[in-house]
């Protein structure tokens, strides 16, 4: 009778391992799966949250400092470069931040500061609420500012075109032999005459 009694409690016994055992495993698995969805989804930059708008890119504001618009971009490596190199003279530095190799934003800071003076909207996939973006066509831009001018970057040999209302510039990296205007006189802007040109980016001061 004893051992029939004790053969019933080590079934049991066996079998409530079995089952928490089971239920560990079922547990584990869960938690993994809910890893691999968190990852996923803070690993994916989201550009309907990055707005290009009046002084700003999303949260991201001119006056802001560096280390606190770099919270907004956690999913994205960074690289430094010349500030020149986007039309600033005067040295300083430029950090562009890309998303699997591709350039998406940049920040410039005030020389010697952490205080970003300008953002740079490097990829097509930030867009305005018109809907215009970098590699928006001057074709595109006339259909959103229909009275446009195209005005000379002295300094650098580009052109640009401003939105004085949000108070940016879309950016055109042209040079004599595919210049998008004609002028006459230095700083005088111009009429496009080319509206197939892309831009190459869109400046925020």
């Amino acid at each position: 009778m004893k051992l029939k009694s004790f053969l019933i409690l080590l079934i049991l016994f066996q079998f409530s391992c079995k089952d928490k055992k089971e239920k560990q495993v079922e547990t584990w698995n869960k938690r993994v799966q809910e890893f691999k969805i968190q990852t996923k989804k803070s690993s994916v930059f989201d550009f309907q949250k990055f707005i290009i708008s009046k002084g700003k890119i999303g949260e991201i504001k001119i006056g802001m400092l560096i280390s606190d618009a770099e919270k907004f971009l956690n999913q994205l490596t960074k690289t430094k470069a010349e500030a020149y190199d986007f039309g600033f003279d005067g040295g300083g530095f430029t950090y562009i931040y890309s998303l699997k190799n591709q350039p998406v934003i940049a920040l410039i800071p005030k020389r010697d500061s952490d205080e970003i003076l300008a953002i740079a909207a490097l990829s097509k996939n930030l867009k305005m609420n018109n809907g215009l973006h970098p590699e928006s066509t001057i074709a595109e831009i006339q259909q959103k500012y229909p009275d446009i001018k195209v005005n000379q970057d002295i300094m650098m040999d580009w052109e640009f075109i401003q939105d004085q209302k949000n108070n940016l510039q879309f950016i055109f990296m042209t040079n004599e032999n595919n210049q998008i205007g004609e002028y006459s006189e230095l700083e005088i802007p111009s009429e496009p005459k080319r509206i197939d040109i892309k831009t190459d980016w869109i400046e925020i001061r």
